[in-house]
């Protein structure tokens, strides 16, 4: 063979191989999709997603992936969860109309994106983010948008009109719940949140820990104040037993003043000297 066929092969042979893989890079990027779960929940409530996100570039990692929460209908509570080797930051914006929220009557300010940034203890595969967020408003999908940046600045974006991401489909609930009317104004009723949220868990319409103490409390304080009522009745009945026989033995005389004021008699002041000694010495006994 000669050295110039050598060649002429070698060349068919790379023209082959770049062709196969350009023929077979959609299928790739088709099989490692952003991904979340779960792919529905119930208008009204609330719901924990993960959005799985692969590496589609060995030996260059993600550095950043931010997640763009749906601007209308707003969602009042959106919330990262922690996850091991990703640090969350939050984007907010304010409405002209604050929406129900499920730990505050309502808000004007909303969750608009959240962007994590990988840390120096991730690991390698996918990563894996949390979002809670609720109530869910009254529409049929929330359709999320998601940039996958990495570690050499390209930038990959995920949702309508761009690389494919699924929408989070809801299903009719509670009217009663506060997305149930587009998620603007009204009370919170909504089911709490899949994970506690960071300000604290929505109580579900039962006695919670702190309910309960107060209660406790209560129940206390007002047995203390019935068992001291009794004692002090007790004691004031055996004082006037002991008064009335004393006085039964020696009455006391009263004298009238020239300034017309009443004082005590001598007597009738040995007699309560007495009395008094005598209910010493009984609440002593006692």
């Amino acid at each position: 063979m000669t050295r110039g066929g050598s060649r002429r092969r070698r060349g068919a042979l790379v023209a082959a191989l770049a062709t196969a893989v350009v023929l077979l890079w959609p299928a790739t990027a088709q099989a490692a999709e952003v991904s979340f779960t779960p792919t529905e929940a119930r208008q009204g409530e609330s719901v924990k997603l993960e959005f799985v996100v692969p590496d589609e570039r060995p030996g260059v990692p993600t550095e950043s992936i931010e997640i763009r929460v749906p601007a209308d209908p707003p969602i009042a509570e959106v919330y990262p969860l922690s996850v091991d080797g990703w640090a969350p930051l939050i984007t907010t914006r304010k409405l002209d109309t604050p929406v129900a929220g499920l730990h505050a009557p309502a808000t004007d300010v909303v969750t608009a994106a959240v962007t994590w940034s990988r840390t120096p203890d991730a690991g390698d595969g996918p990563a894996r983010l949390l979002l809670s967020m609720g109530p869910l408003p009254q529409t049929d999908r929330l359709d999320f948008e998601l940039l996958q940046t990495y570690a050499d600045g390209m930038v990959v974006r995920w949702g309508p009109g761009q690389r494919p991401l699924p929408a989070l489909a809801l299903l009719p609930g509670d009217p009663a719940a506060p997305g149930a009317h587009g998620g603007h104004g009204g009370v919170p009723g909504g089911q709490p949140p899949a994970e506690g949220a960071p300000a604290g868990a929505a109580s579900d319409g039962g006695p919670n820990a702190n309910s309960l103490l107060a209660a406790g409390l209560v129940a206390g304080l007002g047995g203390g104040a019935v068992v001291g009522w009794l004692i002090s009745r007790r004691r004031r009945s055996s004082t006037q037993e002991i008064d009335r026989s004393v006085l039964d033995g020696e009455p006391t005389a009263v004298h009238s003043g020239s300034d017309g004021d009443s004082a005590p008699a001598p007597g009738g002041v040995e007699s309560a000297e007495r009395a008094g000694s005598d209910v010493a010495e009984a609440g002593a006994r006692r």
